[in-house]
């Protein structure tokens, strides 16, 4: 089992340049699943019926991509929290005890923390 990560509020930002990048991409990618494959929804809901669809690799190509950017960032110890919002957060620790450092897009640095069980809503200045 891999250690955790802890960032400090520099390594953090640090990182803010590939986030700047890859959230967006992560996003776009995303809605295109929504959006550019309607067939395959339609096969999905009906595949306990044999169902199929001609855009099935298209769209497997596209969710392969999310899947190794989303990785990228979380094999560095990132924790891609929701993909249409652009939240990444960052394992930290403040007056001893773990918190998130939290980023949204397009944040240029990050400014706010929140309790590991408080999500978005419990953000909070750094």
């Amino acid at each position: 089992m891999p250690v955790k990560k802890y960032f400090t509020l520099e390594e953090a930002n640090s990182m803010i340049p590939q986030l700047l990048k890859d959230v967006p991409e992560i996003q776009a990618l995303s809605s295109d699943l929504m959006n550019r494959f309607p067939d395959v929804k339609n096969a999905w809901e009906k595949h306990k019926y044999n169902g199929g669809s001609v855009d099935g690799a298209a769209y497997l190509n596209s969710a392969l991509k999310i899947n190794r950017v989303v990785n990228d960032l979380e094999s560095k110890g990132c924790v891609v929290k929701g993909i249409k919002e652009g939240l990444v957060d960052f394992p930290s620790i403040r007056e001893g005890r773990e918190i998130y450092l939290c980023w949204k897009a397009p944040e240029k640095e990050i400014r706010y923390w929140h309790d590991m069980d408080a999500g978005f809503a419990g953000r909070q200045p750094i």
